[in-house]
């Protein structure tokens, strides 16, 4: 992918993104730094990565956006109801599970996904991830900062 379409993409991306959730706000960011991480070889290879420990807010009805990472994600559903959607790979198939309070779940790298709020109350989210260092913190709004989100130039479309 040439440079100037991955930076179209990512501009895209973070323009969707803040159109549809705006009400996402950060509680804590906290990065830190490892000289070394395998990213595998379709997201560079072995590089110096940013460990990224995140927990953020999603309002009642919002969604984040398709989505994807380069390493595997680690994700706790402190409180509220979430629904995750992601395509099963063998056979394509939009592929929902609802969580609740104290549920975790797993986002293995490059597995295109989407998590909307689908209860009646803000959900808090803690989430890990690594990404690679060269890779920048998007500000999508003056209350969300976040790494380590890439945006699939085709989202799928599971409606």
């Amino acid at each position: 992918m040439s440079l100037k379409l991955k930076i179209a993409a990512t501009v895209i991306g973070v323009a969707i993104l803040a159109g549809t959730t705006l009400g996402l706000s950060n509680i804590s960011l906290t990065l830190g730094t490892t000289p070394s991480y395998d990213f595998g070889s379709n997201f560079g290879g072995t590089q110096p990565a940013t460990i990224q420990l995140h927990t953020f807010t999603v309002n009642p009805g919002e969604t984040i956006p398709w989505h994807y990472h380069k390493a595997i994600s680690y994700v706790v559903l402190e409180r509220g109801t979430l629904t995750e959607t992601h395509i099963d790979e063998s056979s394509g198939a939009c592929v929902s599970a609802q969580f609740s309070d104290g549920d975790g779940f797993v986002e293995q790298p490059g597995d295109v996904h989407t998590v909307t709020n689908t209860g009646e109350h803000r959900a808090v989210i803690t989430w890990a991830t690594a990404f690679p260092t060269s890779d920048p913190l998007l500000q999508v709004n003056r209350r969300f900062t976040a790494g380590g989100i890439y945006f699939p130039e085709n989202p799928p479309n599971c409606n």
